[in-house]
C-alpha cells in the first residue's frame, strides 16, 4: 500500500446551476483523519474513493484540520478524491462543458447539451435544475426514449429498460438537436474525426478549440470507438508481430496476457519502467474495439488487464488498425576494457 499522501478536492456548486464556482486541493496523510470529519463509513468505502456533499459544520472542520483556505459561502460543497480526471481537464486550455452546461447555455457560451442514460430513473441527476429555464421559455427541451429488446439485469440487482436521453438548447438554435440525431443516426461505420469536428460544432465550441481536441486525440494515438492498449514484449515477440504485419499480438505461453489501457501515452519515464518490470525488450501499442475488449476484461477495474491465453486469438480479432512499437529498451553498454 502506497504510504504517498492522498489528495482531496473541495468544491463549491452554485445553488441554482449546479456547477463548480470554485475549488482547492488539500493533502492527506492518514485517511481515518478525513474519514472521521465527514462521517463516511470504512466498510462502504474504505479507500475514500466515493464524492461527499458536505454541510457547513463538516467544512469547518474539514478546512480547519488540514488548513485549507476554502469558503463557500451559500454554495454547496462538495468532496471528490483528486484523480487523473482532474489534471486531465487542467491541460485543456479553454472551459470543457462538461459540468457547465446549464451556465453556458443560459449565457449562449453553449447552444446544445446532450444527457444519455439508461432508465430507471426517468430522470438525469440536473433535470430539475434545467426544467426550471425551461418552463419560463429560456431553454428548449426534447425527450428520447429507446427501450431495450430485453431488460438489462445487473449482477446487483438493478434492471434497466432502456436508454433515455435528453437534448437541451436555447430558443431558436433547436436545430441543432435535428443535426445531432442526423450525425448519431450514419455512425454505422463508426464514429470518426468528422464526427467528432460536427459534433463540437454542434455543441458551441470555437474552431480553434475543435482543432486542439482532435489533435490531442491523435497525439494519444486514440482510435473512436477503441481503447488504447499498451503491452511490452520481448524480441521474440516483435519478431512475430513483425511477421504478422503488425496486425496481432503472438500467443503467450503464461496462463494470460497483461495489459495496460490508458487515456494518455505513457512518458519516457513510464515506458521504461513498464519495459522494466516485464524484463521486456519494447512496448507496443495497439488499439481494440471497445465492446469486445470490455467483455474479455468483465470484472476487472484496471488500467492493467489480463486476458486468459485462449482468448488472445479473440483480441487479435479485434484490433483496429497497427500495431506501433513505441519505445525500446536502451542496449548495454559495452563493458569498458
Amino acid at each position: 500500500m502506497s504510504t504517498e499522501p492522498r489528495h482531496f478536492v473541495l468544491q463549491a456548486r452554485d445553488p441554482d446551476h449546479g456547477s463548480p464556482v470554485f475549488e482547492a486541493r488539500f493533502a492527506v496523510a492518514e485517511l481515518d483523519d478525513l474519514r472521521a470529519l465527514i462521517g463516511a463509513d470504512v466498510g462502504d468505502d474504505p479507500e475514500l474513493e466515493g464524492s461527499y456533499t458536505l454541510d457547513a459544520a463538516e467544512t469547518a472542520a474539514v478546512t480547519a484540520r488540514f488548513g485549507v483556505a476554502f469558503d463557500p459561502e451559500r454554495c454547496e460543497v462538495h468532496l471528490w478524491p483528486w484523480d487523473d480526471h482532474w489534471d486531465k481537464g487542467r491541460r485543456i486550455p479553454y472551459l470543457v462543458h462538461g459540468g457547465y452546461e446549464l451556465p453556458l447555455l443560459l449565457e449562449g457560451r453553449k447552444q446544445l447539451a446532450r444527457f444519455l442514460d439508461v432508465y430507471p430513473p426517468h430522470r438525469h441527476f440536473d433535470e430539475d435544475r434545467f426544467d426550471r429555464y425551461v418552463a419560463e421559455g429560456v431553454l428548449h427541451k426534447e425527450v428520447v426514449v429507446e427501450p431495450f429488446e430485453e431488460p438489462d439485469r445487473r449482477k446487483d440487482g438493478r434492471i434497466f429498460e432502456g436508454h433515455r436521453t435528453v437534448y437541451y438548447t436555447r430558443k431558436g438554435e433547436e436545430w441543432r438537436i435535428a443535426a445531432s440525431k442526423l450525425i448519431w443516426g450514419n455512425t454505422k461505420s463508426g464514429w470518426n474525426e468528422d464526427f467528432e469536428r460536427m459534433e463540437g460544432v454542434l455543441f458551441g465550441y470555437e474552431a480553434w478549440q475543435n482543432d486542439w481536441w482532435i489533435a490531442d486525440i491523435r497525439r494519444r494515438r486514440y482510435r473512436f470507438g477503441c481503447f488504447s492498449i499498451y503491452r511490452a514484449v520481448t524480441k521474440e515477440d516483435l519478431a512475430w508481430i513483425e511477421a504478422a504485419g503488425y496486425r496481432a499480438l503472438p500467443p503467450t505461453s503464461d496462463t494470460a496476457l497483461a495489459v495496460s489501457s490508458t487515456w494518455d501515452p505513457p512518458d519516457d519515464d513510464a515506458a521504461q519502467r513498464m519495459m522494466e518490470s516485464a524484463g521486456a525488450d519494447a512496448l507496443v501499442h495497439l488499439n481494440v474495439r471497445a465492446l469486445p475488449f470490455l467483455d474479455l476484461v468483465k470484472g476487472q477495474s484496471g488500467p492493467d488487464h489480463t486476458i486468459p491465453a485462449a482468448q488472445v486469438r479473440d483480441l487479435n480479432r479485434n484490433i483496429k488498425g497497427h500495431i506501433e512499437v513505441v519505445a525500446r529498451r536502451p542496449a548495454e553498454a559495452a563493458p569498458e576494457l
